[in-house]
């Protein structure tokens, strides 16, 4: 969140003190206090799924094409897709990734070239991914399909996404 929000402010600052005035608050409430956290909760889900939709639906439909420009790939298929699917199994856990699941995703990109990520890309495919929790892993059936590109622009640090940069010029 980039700004505080005056009425949250104020709201957790009365709970306090009605916490302070009555100690079995919670005991007394905790019906409504449960309602309340998971009508925030499944706010912030709806909007944030909104959010990506209408922010990142343009990243998804990226179309690569090898560029004779670079040096041509020297991939197989096979190579490609064992990559794609290893990005995949980094990237497809709860949250944000660990760091060693950071340092597996960096060594699958290190001394790829332009070409080697469009094959690598193309292997990938659009896989479902979802945003909130940045699970993937049999998620096909409740997320959306987005392709490698948007999937490492979630997962990765922004230092890691400029050193993407300068190997894939005009993807992230």
């Amino acid at each position: 969140m980039t700004g505080s929000n005056p009425l949250i402010i104020t709201s957790m600052a009365l709970s306090a003190v009605s916490l302070a005035k009555n100690k079995n608050f919670i005991k007394e409430n905790w019906k409504p206090i449960i309602a309340i956290g998971a009508t925030m909760g499944l706010t912030y889900g709806v909007w944030s799924i909104y959010q990506d939709i209408k922010g990142k639906t343009n990243q998804t439909k990226v179309e690569l094409k090898e560029d004779p420009r670079y040096k041509k790939t020297k991939l197989t298929e096979a190579q490609a897709l064992m990559k794609a699917n290893r990005l995949q199994e980094a990237m497809g856990t709860f949250g944000k990734v660990n760091e060693k699941e950071l340092n597996a995703i960096r060594s699958i990109l290190t001394d790829l070239t332009y070409n080697d990520y469009v094959k690598v890309s193309k292997a990938f495919g659009n896989r479902g991914y979802v945003t909130i929790t940045g699970i993937s892993k049999d998620s096909d059936w409740i997320a959306s399909s987005k392709n490698l590109s948007y999937w490492l622009s979630k997962e990765l640090q922004p230092q890691d996404l400029d050193a993407l940069k300068q190997v894939i010029p005009n993807v992230f």
